[in-house]
Formats: structure tokens, C-alpha cells, sequence
């Protein structure tokens, strides 16, 4: 990355600052660093604004239309660290859930692992299945609006969604990272082991949409 964005990456700071402002300085960050981003496996976009030892700070893009899925269409997952979220532009509905071991009937459990840095595009990506089935039983759903903001717990199953008729990019904070697996409630008919590397993007290209 060329440069870091002209803004302070503190959360208290994120969560106060109007919407338009923090439009205004990632597009002019993006037009400024010209970075390229990696298309998550749900088809969103991600992009690398800046990471220390404490945090990693990302711009999470939907785009319109239907999202290409990559490597099992799964989208019930944990990280391994906490995630607070600022929308600003769109809207976003986040769901959590309990769930519970079901051998007889669940789903298979799949944990994530990466071969390298998970930012890095040849860095590969892989889904284990594990030995366990699970169920999931969704506990609260909320929608959140452009200047809301959202909290994610570390190993709290969730599931994001973002409609295909709309645009929608927060800013994320995830922070405190655990050496804890990422674990995904998957699906029947898949590997044992899932593996794939992400695709980049140019983030230019949906510069003005923000």
C-alpha cells in the first residue's frame, strides 16, 4: 500500500465522525493510493487500510447484482477476534446464532486456515472439515442503516447480509485477534478440504459508488 488514509484509524473517532466526511476521505484515499483489494469468498470486496499489532482496519464493498460465491456457499462463520463495524454508505442486516453440536442431523463444521498472509492475493485459503455436525438456530437479526454501527463478539457465530439492489461499505475494526480457529457451519456435498486463493480487484473501480 502507497499510502495510509489522511484519517485517524481510532475507533472512537470512527464511530463519531459524520458519514460524509469519512466518504469524502476513503475515496480520496483510494484515488490517492490506488490499492487493489481481494474479493472476499462471499463476494464482497476487502480493502487493507492499515494494521498493527493491536487492529487491522478494512473497507468492506457490496456491490449491486449477484455476488459470486467462491469455494462453498456457507455464510454462517466466526472470527477469531472482535469485529466493530460503521456503515456508510447502504444498509446491512447482521444475524447471530446459537449454535449446537447434532451428529445425527447437523451440518458439517468446517475451520478456515491460511497458507501465508490472508491479505496477500496468492496467500491460499482453506476449509478443513472437522469431525463434528452442528445446527444453527439464528438467536437475533438486526438491520443496520447508513451511520450505524455494529459489534460482533470474537467466536460469536453470525452471518451478514446486504441485499443485491443496494450498495452498501462499512469500515471495520477487528481487533484482539485470538490464535483461535475461524469456524464455518457448512454444507453437505463439499470436500474434506476446500482450497482456493482470492481474486484482487481494482478498487478504483467502485471509487465512485462510495
Amino acid at each position: 500500500m502507497s499510502a495510509k488514509p489522511s484519517f485517524p484509524l481510532e475507533w472512537d473517532l470512527i464511530r463519531g465522525e459524520p458519514v460524509t466526511a469519512l466518504q469524502a476521505a476513503i475515496k480520496s484515499w483510494l484515488m490517492r493510493a490506488k490499492p487493489n483489494c481481494l474479493i472476499h469468498p462471499h463476494g464482497f470486496y476487502v480493502v487493507m487500510l492499515g494494521r498493527d499489532d493491536s487492529a487491522e482496519w478494512r473497507l468492506h464493498f457490496w456491490p449491486p447484482g449477484r455476488r459470486p460465491v467462491t469455494g462453498m456457499p456457507a455464510y454462517i462463520h466466526t472470527h477469531n477476534c472482535h469485529v466493530d463495524s460503521r456503515i456508510i454508505k447502504g444498509e446491512i442486516t447482521n444475524i447471530l446464532y446459537d449454535v449446537a453440536e447434532r451428529p445425527a442431523d447437523g451440518q458439517p463444521l468446517y475451520e478456515v486456515d491460511y497458507i501465508g498472509d490472508r491479505y496477500a492475493a496468492a496467500t491460499r485459503n482453506v476449509l478443513r472439515k472437522t469431525v463434528n455436525r452442528v445446527q444453527a438456530t439464528a438467536r437475533a437479526q438486526c438491520t443496520y442503516a447508513c451511520g450505524d454501527v455494529y459489534h460482533v463478539e470474537r467466536d460469536t457465530y453470525h452471518q451478514a447480509m446486504v441485499s443485491e439492489q443496494i450498495r452498501t461499505a462499512t469500515l471495520v475494526c477487528m481487533r484482539e485477534r485470538s490464535l483461535g480457529p475461524v469456524r464455518v457451519v457448512g454444507l453437505d456435498g463439499y470436500p474434506e478440504i476446500i482450497s482456493f486463493t482470492r481474486n484482487e480487484y481494482q478498487s478504483l473501480d467502485f471509487c465512485e459508488w462510495l
